[in-house]
């Protein structure tokens, strides 16, 4: 507080009357100026005043007061219950003033009162007999009473309270970082200091403060064992570029295949898709009389690799016995080397059931014929892969003839 202090002249009036508010039980008091203010003091019946209030850390005797100027530094007159009414000098005590409380007796070392500002109750000073402090203001209230406001309207922060820190946090979609606000005396609060989070980005740290570092990033084909460790295999036909438990593979999409195991050049075979992948559905080769006819398709293949293969090659064909020729209707599969073992099975004349078909196995390099006559009509060809888990990528030759 902030003011000119003039020196009155000394007088001394005895009154010979109780003590008030508590004061000494000796029948002398000074009203006046008083020669052992802020004299410690263990009791009332001490000081001259008869008045021995909380000061400097501890006690001390004080002096009553009527205006502003009767008062040293760092002290102001407030308001006292007496008749006539005056002030007592007490100690503008920066803890005390704007301090949390739930009644006005928590306010006593100050002489204020209990009120709300903002959305708590604090320790308010009276500022009906004397100024307030810097960074405060005199704001009457609808009671009639006079109070000491911050003028940052906020008891948390005020001049006294400069300096002082307390957490918050930084929100938005990404999520919530810790950080921290200062108050800057009486132009209030500061913004929150502190992290700001952000989408989660492969750098070590954790962007949206939720605990963790790099979560969804590492171990994905863009982070594989490290950050940036990019995969290679995205951008090929066919194929996706995947980190599996640190190290870069590719995984195929489906009817693509990684048939010569090489995620340089992805998933390069894909599935020609010329057969059909049940009886119901088989592709017709047509229709044919016996004699003497010949038809072959060579461009058919059942794609694999060692975690999938593709479906069986279904296929079927009419055959009429018109010409009563000497029957020799065949069914030939050749499979070509480095092809792995397919299993060749056709079924008699309108057998759908499969279980009745015909089937043998044949290696590469090697060529299978199966005769399967018993009258006319439809027949059946199954064309698969002998062995799951065998990688391949080659054609295999179909031949149905009548020599």
């Amino acid at each position: 507080m902030n003011r000119l202090k003039f020196l009155p002249v000394a007088f001394t009036i005895l009154f010979l009357q109780g003590c008030p508010d508590g004061g000494s039980s000796s029948s002398d008091f000074n009203y006046g100026v008083v020669s052992d203010f802020a004299v410690p003091c263990a009791a009332s019946s001490q000081c001259e005043s008869g008045r021995c209030i909380d000061m400097n850390g501890g006690t001390g005797c004080t002096r009553y007061c009527y205006d502003a100027d009767d008062c040293a530094d760092g002290f102001y007159c407030a308001p006292e219950e007496t008749d006539p009414p005056m002030g007592l000098c007490r100690e503008i005590n920066e803890d005390a003033v704007c301090h949390s409380c739930s009644n006005d007796s928590q306010c006593e070392s100050i002489g204020g009162v209990c009120r709300t500002v903002g959305t708590g109750n604090y320790c308010l000073m009276d500022c009906s007999m004397d100024d307030c402090p810097d960074g405060f203001s005199c704001v009457p209230q609808t009671d009639g009473e006079q109070l000491c406001i911050p003028d940052t309207n906020d008891c948390t922060c005020n001049i006294f309270r400069e300096g002082v820190q307390r957490s918050c946090s930084n929100s938005n979609d990404y999520g919530s970082c810790s950080g921290v606000i200062e108050c800057h005396g009486e132009l209030g609060w500061s913004n929150c200091v502190g992290q700001i989070p952000g989408p989660e980005t492969c750098d070590g740290e954790d962007n949206n403060c939720d605990g963790e570092i790099d979560e969804g990033l590492l171990g994905t084909a863009d982070h594989c064992s490290m950050c940036y460790d990019v995969c290679q295999g995205s951008g090929l036909a066919g194929t996706e570029a995947v980190c599996i438990d640190g190290s870069c593979g590719v995984a195929c999409y489906s009817n693509y295949y990684d048939a010569n195991s090489n995620s340089q050049d992805g998933c390069e075979c894909a599935d020609d898709t010329q057969g059909a992948v049940s009886g119901e559905a088989a592709i017709s080769l047509g229709a044919y009389s016996d004699c003497d006819f010949t038809q072959q398709f060579t461009t058919a293949k059942i794609p694999a690799d060692y975690e999938n293969t593709a479906h069986a090659d279904y296929f079927k064909f009419n055959y009429n016995n018109v010409w009563n020729c000497q029957e020799n209707l065949q069914v030939e599969l050749r499979v070509y080397s480095p092809s792995p073992s397919h299993t060749l099975c056709v079924s008699g004349a309108n057998k759908t059931d499969e279980s009745t078909w015909n089937c043998q196995n044949i290696t590469a390099g090697n060529s299978l014929t199966i005769r399967p006559y018993d009258s006319d009509g439809v027949y059946y060809v199954r064309v698969s892969l002998t062995n799951e888990g065998e990688p391949n990528c080659m054609a295999y030759q179909l031949t149905i003839k009548d020599d």
